[in-house]
């Protein structure tokens, strides 16, 4: 299994086991910026949308 697949299973194991929707936001995001090339920017994407989720529901 490359690492690629190794985070994404771990982004994905991660947002499962938290019930925050920030976390599990950031947590998405970080596995498919991880794809895309960088991380930081879709945890951050990821986080904010979360946020607001978890703001309105």
């Amino acid at each position: 299994m490359n690492n690629s697949m190794k985070a994404v299973m771990l982004i994905l194991a991660l947002a499962i086991v938290s019930g925050c929707a920030a976390t599990k936001g950031a947590a998405v995001g970080a596995g498919i910026g991880a794809v895309a090339g960088d991380a930081s920017k879709g945890a951050a994407i990821g986080a904010s949308v979360g946020t607001v989720v978890g703001i309105i529901d």
